[in-house]
């Protein structure tokens, strides 16, 4: 099993060649929870900073194996991910939802 701070270097060197890609990297706290989105055409992994180290680097491979993907294979991967976040959210255009006006 790799050394702590084995995975801790493997993290870094990922995290920073998928921004270089232009993926952008959210840590913060997010309910211990962590995953993979694309929001306005660019793509997003967001992670909570206390995941444990090896979940965080499994989210970032995750992410550079989707990318590494040619687009012929996954074509509409990006639109259903974005459909997906829009049904969630509620709309279309990027705003909140606003309810039913009375």
């Amino acid at each position: 099993m790799a050394s702590e701070k084995s995975l801790e270097e493997q993290l870094e060197k990922l995290r920073q060649k998928l921004m270089e890609a232009g993926v952008k990297i959210l840590s913060g706290n997010w309910g211990g929870k962590g995953g993979i989105a694309r929001y306005k055409g660019q793509w997003l992994v967001v992670m909570d900073r206390h995941l444990p180290t090896n979940l965080k680097l499994r989210l970032l491979q995750a992410m550079h194996q989707l990318l590494s993907v040619p687009d012929a294979q996954h074509p509409t991967l990006g639109n259903h991910i974005e459909g997906r976040t829009e049904e969630t959210r509620g709309d279309r255009d990027g705003g909140a939802p606003i309810g039913d006006p009375d």
